[in-house]
This record gives C-alpha cells, structure tokens and sequence, in this order.
C-alpha cells in the first residue's frame, strides 16, 4: 500500500553551521500532541484513491481539524502547490462548498488573488430554469450537472468551453462566455453541492466552508435582495421551509467528504458604514427641553407609542454573553425584524443594522431554524424628530422606569443634543437587553415573556397578529404619567457591578430560553460544534 513520503531524520550535530534562512514568510506552528510543535502544512500529505473505473489518482488526505478562514485559505492554497508538484502538468479539480451566505465566493476570490491564473466556475451559472419549483434555487435537481460536468471534463483535458450565463432577477440563462483551460492548471467549482457524490471523483481537493446559522442568515438575505429582488419575508420563509431542509437532507452529507473543513466567523456588521449612533440616560428630560433642541425649521411629535420587541437568541448562543440577538419589534400590528449589533464607543452605542417588514409567521419559520425567544419587552415611548436626530423617551415594562434615547445617523449631532439636555454624565452605554442581562431581572418582565412567548408563538402558527399592550395596563411606579420628572437612577450603577445581581439576572434568562426544543424539522442535526446551519458537519 502506498503512503506519503517521510521526511528525513536528520542526526543532532551540534557542529554543524545553521541552516540558510529561507526567504519564504514564516509559516504559523501547531502543537502537536501539546508537547511537540510542527508546521500547519506538514499535517498535510497526500493518498491513493481509486476511482469508479478502476483509475487511481492522488488526492489530499482528510485533516481533521476544524479550521479558521484564515487557517483554511493557507492549508488550501498549499494543498493545490501540493497537488500540482504530483500532477505531471495535468490540470488539477478543487471542489467548494457550502450553505448559503457561508463565504464561497469571498475564499474562491481569496484564492484567485493570491493565485491569478487559476478557473473559477459558479453552479449557480449552471441552473436549469426549466427545473426552477417555487422559486427554489437550492433544489438540487434545479442544477444541469450533465453541462457542469462536461465543461468541467474539457477543462481538465484541456479544452476551451462556453460556460452559461444565468441571472437570477429574470430566472434564465442569458448567453455564455468563454473559458480557456487555465495556464495555471487549477480549476476551482464553488457552490452549494460542489462536493455532491457526481462531481467528487473529478476532484483531487475538497473544502466545506460553513457559519453559524445567524450570520448566515443576515448574509443569505442581504445577498439575494441584491440579487433576486425577493422580499425579505419571502427570503426568510423560504430559508426555513426549503433552504434548511434541503441543507440538511442534501447538502450536510456532502459536506463530510472535505479534505477541509473550514469555519467562517466573518461578521456581516463589520462592514457597515451608515450606523445609527444612540445615548441613552436615565434622566428623563421635560418635553420643552427637547423640542428646544430639534430643528428649527420643524419636527414631528408623537404623544404616546406602544411597542413589543421580541428577542430571539440565536442558535447555540449563550443568553449571557450573546450580542446578536435578533428583534422582532410589533407597533400597531405591524411587524419589523431587526438585525443588529451593538459595540460601544464610550458613552456611545453604535448599531450597524438592517431592518425590515416582515408578517408574524416569520416567527414560525425563525424558530424552525433553530431561534428562541429569550425575552418580550414592552414599553411606551414618547417621540421627537426631526431631519437629523430622534428623541424618545421610553417607559420600559420590566424594568420599571424611564430612559431618554438620543438616536441619529450623525454622532456629533446626537453628542450635541445630549450635552444641550444635560444628559452628559449620566449615560447608560448598554441596550435594554443588555440591561436585562446585567441588572436582576424582575419577575413582571419573566412573567410577561414567559405568558406572551406562547400567544406569539400560536399567532405566528396560525399567520394573525400577536397581542398588542392592553391600554388598561398599571401604570403606577411612575408611569407614563410623570414625563416631565427627572427620575435619576442611582441604584444602576451598583447593581450592575453586582455579582448576585447578574447571576440571578443570567439563570432567570437562561430558565426562558432553555427550555425543551421543539421536534420541528432540523432540530436534532446539532449539538456539535455550529458549523452553519446549526450542522454538526
């Protein structure tokens, strides 16, 4: 049987001169065993493989590890130098894959960067409208692999092809373009079933690229708005009721049979560059001071706003440490999801976010994906804005006080307002769930989310509206009645620095969001490590 060439024992001679330096950059080291060190690429060697019709071709061996991005586009750059030293100038097949917004295109992107000669094929160029079902891009019989693999069979044998040109906004082919066998004789195939069973024995090296689940699903829908021109509902419901299933039933497999396997922790928020900058207080200003603020030329004033935000814990999050809740937000019986993160820069929160209109069965689908919801809270706020800025103040429910917001696209805008209303010194640099994680939770909070979680939960199955605040609601402990009472917070400080307050504020959280799973569809794929998709791939 054969096996990867050993490298040479050389004998200690400490007489020896050193070796020359190398001119190559230094390679990163790993431990091995927690006692020796070696390099990441000689965890790398290649094996014999015989193919279906009795051929046997060298292809890179599993590694098992669990790799970075980063980590990954080095391992996999120099497996292909690896490949190509034992190919005899023949070219060489890489396979790409993963679920939808896992980062494909940016690692093939990376590669051809740092490799310019080398052939990129999308699947996504080869659909066959004539099998498109619903709208639903991740059938796998939507693809037309007798052409995929014809083009990629010339490619290999060193033949120029017409490779399709499919736009997904009028559901068809548009033409072709011309692809020579690349000088550098690498051809790299991306897509969702780049490593299915048909195309594997024309690969020599295979890679999954996965996410975990929330930042997959920020990147799916954010792409194929772009894309498609579908609503954002439309994106979501179809992400949970074929997507999902399909990565599952189809993709996961496939998935298994990488040489490498690569995590992608890319942060879609990171990028943003129109964020919404918010300080917050609890002062409560008088509403003449406000309007004294806002623009002379004019501004719009609302009276009383109710509204429920629900907050969904990602999958395999902790309530304690999670900073990417997802929020579904019902004003008047309408319904917005909002991605966001929030990152403090002093006394200033800023949120990169994107939101839009969904309808309550969205909450249906969300949970099918594996989201929980981790609280419900309720508040009434009173609103000023003008072109530049927005002013609430905002009653919390649960909490049980007031808090001034000064929100706007513009920090020194909302900076000044703030320093005009002589709000400085007495800022509050976290969210309201934030708070919720770091003060005690009270029990009026837990007890609404804990009632309300259910009525949602029914609303969104049977596609009608959640409950709205009851307009008798008590409004006693300073309600909204006292709008123009300063009410200071002098315990907030305190009971933030509070270990006993967090650690009933944490176990009151996790009792919510930890309860039993349902046994919908995909639920019991995880409890490994959360390789996209919530997968244990």
């Amino acid at each position: 049987s054969w096996s990867p060439p050993q490298p040479p024992v050389l004998p200690m001679d400490s007489s020896k001169p050193p070796a020359t330096k190398s001119s190559s950059p230094t390679l990163p080291l790993l431990r091995d065993g927690g006692t020796s060190k070696k390099l990441i690429k000689d965890q790398l060697g290649l094996v014999e493989t015989k193919l279906p019709n009795g051929d046997v071709k060298k292809e890179i061996s599993h590694v098992d590890e669990t790799l970075s991005f980063d980590k990954g586009f080095f391992l996999t750059i120099r497996a292909i130098q690896l490949l190509k030293q034992h190919a005899d100038g023949r070219p060489i097949l890489v396979g790409i894959a993963g679920p939808s917004g896992a980062g494909k295109t940016v690692f093939c992107q990376k590669i051809q960067d740092f490799m310019p000669g080398l052939c990129v094929l999308s699947m996504d160029m080869y659909n066959d409208a004539t099998m498109l079902v619903d709208g639903n891009f991740d059938d796998p019989r939507l693809t037309d692999y007798e052409l995929l693999m014809k083009n990629l069979s010339d490619l290999k044998a060193g033949l120029t092809i017409e490779a399709p040109i499919y736009d997904f906004k009028q559901s068809k082919r548009t033409g072709t373009r011309t692809v020579e066998c690349p000088a550098s004789n690498v051809i790299v195939v991306e897509g969702i079933y780049a490593l299915s069973d048909k195309l594997r024995p024309l690969q020599d090296l295979r890679v999954s690229i996965s996410g975990g689940v929330h930042f997959d699903l920020v990147k799916r829908v954010m792409r194929d708005i772009d894309r498609s021109g579908q609503e954002p509902e439309d994106i979501i419901h179809q992400i949970s009721e074929t997507v999902y299933p399909m990565y599952k039933a189809f993709i996961e497999p496939d998935l298994r049979s990488a040489h490498l396997r690569v995590t992608n922790s890319f942060n879609p928020f990171a990028g943003f560059q129109d964020p919404t900058y918010i300080i917050k207080s609890a002062t409560v200003v008088e509403a003449d001071k406000v309007r004294e603020v806002l623009s002379v030329d004019g501004f719009t004033e609302h009276s009383e706003i109710e509204t429920t935000d629900i907050y969904l814990l990602p999958p395999h999050e902790d309530p304690e440490t999670c900073t990417s809740w997802l929020r579904m937000r019902n004003r008047d019986g309408h319904y917005t999801l909002m991605f966001e993160e929030t990152v403090c820069d002093g006394d200033v929160m800023i949120s990169p976010r994107i939101k839009f209109e969904v309808g309550v069965r969205i909450l249906g689908g969300l949970m099918a994906l594996g989201y929980e919801v981790g609280a419900i809270m309720k508040r009434r706020s009173r609103n000023w804005s003008d072109e530049m800025l927005d002013i609430k103040i905002d009653w919390i429910e649960g909490l049980d006080r007031s808090f001034t917001q000064i929100q706007g696209k513009v920090r020194c805008a909302v900076e000044e307002a703030g320093k005009k209303l002589g709000l400085e010194g007495t800022y509050i640099p976290h969210s309201y769930i934030e708070q919720v994680q770091l003060e005690e939770m009270t029990d009026e909070l837990r007890q609404m989310s804990m009632e309300m979680k259910d009525t949602f939960v029914m609303a969104a199955n049977r596609g009608y509206d959640g409950p709205r605040i009851a307009p008798n609601f008590d409004r006693t402990n300073g309600g909204m009645s006292g709008w123009s009472q300063e009410r200071s917070n002098g315990g907030m400080s305190a009971g933030r620095g509070r270990k006993e307050a967090r650690s009933e504020s944490v176990t009151r959280l996790q009792d919510m969001v930890r309860r039993k799973r349902s046994d919908s569809f995909g639920r019991g794929g995880g409890g490994g490590s959360d390789n996209g998709w919530g997968s244990n791939g």
